[in-house]
């Protein structure tokens, strides 16, 4: 009842608005006592084309139509421009050499603005459909970022057509919809009016969309650490006898014995986080906090499970049980996986990678052969299972360094400046120390007691190329394409004038 009673005030109130604004807005006249006719609020224009690509007449008798909320004076500046071009300051400078009136000269401002009720709309032609479109404003007619975009925007259609008198009269007729506009012409203030109570069921619906996104995270990822901690029990007693068994004296048997110190105490708690997970109610569940939770929980069973697997494999290994071969094969199973996926690297490079190419597939040959003979080497003992990880750890150490090394030739070759290649470096640094690819390798004794990114995988390794790559692409397409406004004045001083930039 009570709900219902609230959607009634709130249909109620917007009607009353309605009916306020219409009666505020009806008779243009009432809105200053003045009718308000096209071009009247037009002040002076002044046009300097220096590129010369303006139709001046058809300009003038445009701007004579349109028409703006306060008194504006227009000024447009053409100029023939360079991609790396700063046209704020390329405006600002033109300004102060031949145009000083465009700067405010009230005391109070020492210079820093753009004079009061003045636009300027700076064109810069770079080339056939290519270039930049600057608008600026006094700080009585100055508008948001946002606003400031999509009166650029009004001119990109006509501009990347070379219309260039055109493009200037879309954004002249954009801004002067925006500046100065009365409250009650705001599209998002009808938007709302006439929408009813519907805004309010599009915000409730949004809530909903996010309380009911955040249960299924924290369903998925509670139903994925159940499993993990499921397998953990199951192996409990086979992982508290592997414990005891592994022999005093080994560097890697000593490091896993403490670490099942650590597991009893992680597994009591995983199991009560379990519980607590489980037992929670509806709002928990729809909660961040909720979510955060259930992803620690994951994380920490999944480790656990990590855990008892090298613990039952190095028990295995050390005493030479039925299962040692199996246990074996299980921690050179990543750098076989390794060794298989090196051709999806190195198969139809460019020439400038050629020379990485060939020292990843020299190492993929010599590494194959070492790794057979390691295995032989282990069956017959003419080594000790400490040696046996020591060797594999170096040739996945080594693997690691042939993998750096030809990431920097990828970088260098596919990045064009400083900020692509750093771009990339972080993308693929972070695949490599991301726990979603250290956990896919499994309990291997050494995955488990090394640092994550001691070993890089060539699944990583191409997770992280392809994520830098789409990166920089992205950044590229961004910078070339329309929008992304650019404020302030490089070398301005303290010029602080309102406006901004873009590229068409």
């Amino acid at each position: 009842m009570a709900r219902s009673i609230l959607s009634k005030r709130v249909v109620s109130a917007l009607a009353v608005l309605t009916f306020g604004l219409l009666s505020v807005v009806t008779p243009a006249h009432a809105v200053s006592g003045v009718q308000i006719r096209a071009g009247e609020n037009l002040g002076t224009v002044s046009i300097d084309d220096t590129a010369g690509v303006i139709n001046r007449d058809r300009l003038l008798d445009a701007l004579d139509d349109v028409d703006f909320y306060e008194p504006t004076n227009v000024a447009v500046y053409t100029r023939e421009g360079e991609y790396s071009d700063d046209i704020n300051t390329k405006t600002l400078e033109y300004a102060r050499e031949h145009h000083p009136d465009w700067i405010s000269s009230k005391t109070e401002d020492y210079g820093d603005y753009w004079a009061d009720g003045l636009l300027i709309i700076t064109l810069s032609v770079e080339g056939s459909g290519d270039g930049q479109i600057g608008t600026y404003f006094g700080e009585d007619r100055k508008v948001s970022t946002g606003q400031m975009d999509s009166i650029h925007e009004a001119g990109y259609d006509d501009f990347n057509l070379s219309r260039w008198t055109d493009g200037v009269i879309a954004v002249a007729t954009k801004a002067s919809s925006i500046m100065n506009r009365p409250w009650y012409k705001s599209p998002a203030l009808w938007w709302t009016v006439a929408a009813g109570g519907g805004g309010t069921g599009i915000v409730v619906a949004s809530v909903a969309a996010v309380r009911s996104s955040r249960r299924k995270s924290f369903a998925e990822e509670l139903q994925s650490g159940t499993t993990h901690l499921t397998n953990v029990t199951m192996d409990l007693d086979e992982t508290e006898l592997a414990a005891k068994t592994l022999p005093t004296g080994s560097s890697h048997a000593a490091e896993l014995e403490r670490r099942f110190a650590d597991f009893m105490v992680n597994y009591r708690q995983s199991f009560d986080a379990q519980a607590k997970l489980d037992a929670a109610d509806k709002k928990y569940r729809s909660s961040s906090e909720g979510v955060e939770a259930t992803k620690k929980f994951k994380t920490d069973a999944q480790n656990l499970d990590r855990t008892d697997d090298a613990i039952i494999a190095a028990a295995a290994l050390y005493t030479r049980s039925a299962s040692w071969e199996e246990a074996w094969r299980a921690q050179t199973q990543p750098l076989e996986d390794d060794l298989t996926q090196i051709s999806t690297l190195i198969d139809n490079v460019e020439p400038e990678l050629q020379a990485s190419a060939a020292a990843l597939a020299s190492y993929r040959e010599d590494a194959t052969a070492t790794l057979a003979s390691l295995s032989t080497k282990l069956k017959t003992e003419d080594i000790d299972v400490d040696q046996a990880l020591d060797q594999l750890s170096d040739l996945r150490k080594e693997l690691t360094q042939r993998l750096d090394e030809f990431a920097k030739a990828q970088i260098e070759a596919f990045a064009e400046n400083e900020d692509e290649k750093e771009q990339m470096r972080e993308a693929m640094e972070r695949s490599r120390q991301s726990t979603e690819y250290h956990g896919s390798r499994g309990g291997t004794i050494l995955d488990v007691l090394n640092p994550g990114a001691l070993f890089w995988s060539v699944n990583s390794y191409n997770a992280g190329y392809s994520s830098g790559t789409s990166s920089v692409a992205q950044a590229r397409e961004s910078a070339s394409s329309s929008g992304s406004i650019s404020t302030g004045y490089s070398g301005g001083g303290s010029f602080s004038g309102s406006g901004g930039s873009s590229r068409f």
